[in-house]
């Protein structure tokens, strides 16, 4: 096998694992940030920390937010930010789409992406989708 070839392929091994092993390290941090929490089902997490008409927009919106990230959510706080807790800085920009279109379609609304940049945390999203849901439904 020709040099180049062998640095190559060295170089693409070392930027998967250096890849890897970025992900392997943000879920460690979120993991360790919510390691002291009491692990909770999608049904417990709606009805402990939201009220009965947000519970089931809450479970649902977990759910859509487990699909896009590679950490465990069952520890998941509903004041946890989405940048500086979970360190969702790892969804690029078609990760975040695709969580929109998610969350659009499921509950049949628009989300503006002036509104987008305003949700922090996942109450927030409840609060929103909440409210936005009612309105189109009026």
């Amino acid at each position: 096998m020709p040099l180049p070839a062998i640095i190559g392929v060295v170089a693409l091994v070392g930027i998967v694992f250096a890849l890897w092993l970025h992900g392997y390290s943000v879920r460690r941090l979120v993991s360790r940030h919510m390691q002291s929490r009491q692990p909770r089902t999608l049904d417990e997490f709606g009805s402990h920390f939201f009220g009965p008409d947000a519970a089931p927009i809450a479970k649902r919106l977990r759910e859509i937010l487990a699909r896009q990230v590679s950490v465990d959510l069952s520890r998941l706080s509903p004041d946890d930010r989405f940048i500086e807790d979970l360190q969702m800085v790892e969804l690029d920009s078609l990760s975040t789409v695709n969580l929109v279109v998610d969350i659009e379609r499921e509950f049949g609304i628009k989300i503006p992406d002036a509104d987008a940049g305003k949700i922090r945390t996942l109450r927030d999203l409840v609060e929103y989708v909440s409210r936005t849901a009612k309105h189109t439904a009026a």
